[in-house]
């Protein structure tokens, strides 16, 4: 009888555990829908290259963004493939591009809607101005949601980048001196970086990236001393740091349809680890290692999405900017982390429930981004 009864208060206990975690993991997806993809994806991407004879625009985005960029209500599914002729109307007028005060009128527009992605490319044609400042005006970022992520990268006709900016529904435009016609004597341009956009970009990513997060959250929840908190935070920053430059660099690059998964399948492994082993898991300082490398990779997708890209100077404020925002980021939750684990620790029922409760939301929610990222994507 005592048996069974100890049986059926272990029963209970992971009754409310499972109960308590189903419930938050639902009400986080319901509040973060866009949460599937762990942080936010809404980025649309501009690449503008200065060749001899003409200015050449290339927005990209998806096709919900696009949707919106119309005008589109947001409670409608995007029917961008049913509506290119508006698309179309519009395209021309999806920046607008001034030297000198001078408007440039586009001369050619050509809108292409690619079924295998749901990305939208837009192409507009301008003559080519000679050298002055040029204002770049991103019309469209009027329609979008504030937290959208517009980047613009300006190329000379040698290829180098001039100017590399993130723009947004605060900052829908941003001056950029041109150069003057290349030649056989003019050395490579040097490009201009904001090195404050890329360290609020860092940081936003780290504050708005859900799985990074939690995974983080995994780690610490069943840390019981300074030092092993110490090690695993600073293992975590040393491996995604050398990942995100080595990715950055073009020395290893791994596609975002592996990399996601992984991180993922990270987290998960994480919770269920503090589950099944309990305390202080022996040697997690190795995984954390082990799995910050894919983190770093996690995180230097967002650059490529910001068109920076390998080599020269134009890469070296970019890199580490955002990643300086990244640490910057990550210090800033772990300093309110800490101390609010520690003091909950001194209450009995956390000690009783709450390492199990947050251990399987860091399974469900781990799971259910695994999920999204594989069969569902």
């Amino acid at each position: 009888m005592k048996k069974r009864s100890v049986t059926w208060v272990g029963a209970r206990r992971w009754w409310r555990v499972v109960v308590a975690a189903c419930v938050f993991c639902v009400l986080f997806l319901a509040l973060h829908p866009s949460s599937a993809f762990g942080h936010n994806p809404i980025t649309s991407w501009t690449v503008v290259r200065l060749w001899p004879e003409r200015l050449e625009l290339r927005l990209e985005m998806s096709a919900e963004t696009a949707w919106l960029a119309m005008g589109e209500p947001t409670d409608s599914p995007p029917d961008v493939a049913g509506h290119l002729p508006e698309l179309k109307a519009q395209a021309p007028n999806v920046y607008k591009i001034s030297v000198d005060g001078s408007a440039l009128a586009p001369r050619e527009t050509n809108v292409v809607f690619r079924d295998e992605d749901g990305s939208v490319v837009i192409r507009v044609i301008f003559p080519r101005p000679g050298a002055g400042t040029a204002r770049f005006h991103a019309n469209y970022l009027a329609h979008l949601p504030s937290d959208h992520r517009a980047t613009l990268t300006v190329k000379d006709e040698t290829g180098k980048t001039v100017r590399s900016e993130l723009l947004n529904a605060a900052k829908t435009w941003v001056d950029v001196a041109l150069p003057g016609a290349a030649s056989p004597s003019a050395g490579p341009s040097r490009p201009t970086v904001s090195f404050f956009a890329f360290l609020k970009l860092g940081i936003e990513h780290i504050l708005t990236g859900y799985d990074h997060l939690l995974f983080l959250l995994g780690l610490l929840v069943v840390c019981r001393r300074f030092s092993t908190t110490l090690t695993i935070v600073t293992c975590f920053t040393v491996a995604h740091s050398l990942t995100l430059a080595l990715a950055a660099l073009d020395v290893v690059n791994i596609p975002s349809r592996v990399v996601e998964p992984l991180i993922a399948a990270s987290i998960t492994f994480v919770g269920a680890e503090n589950l099944v082993r309990r305390g202080e898991p022996k040697g997690r300082w190795l995984l954390t290692f082990v799995f910050g490398l894919i983190h770093g990779f996690g995180f230097a997708s967002v650059l490529r999405e910001a068109g920076v890209g390998a080599g020269g100077k134009a890469l070296a404020v970019p890199l580490f900017a955002f990643n300086l925002g990244v640490e910057v980021g990550q210090l800033a939750v772990v300093a309110i982390l800490l101390p609010l684990l520690w003091k909950l620790r001194t209450r009995r029922i956390f000690d009783r429930y709450g390492v199990s409760v947050i251990s399987l939301v860091v399974v469900l929610l781990g799971s259910y981004w695994l999920l999204r990222r594989t069969i569902f994507a």
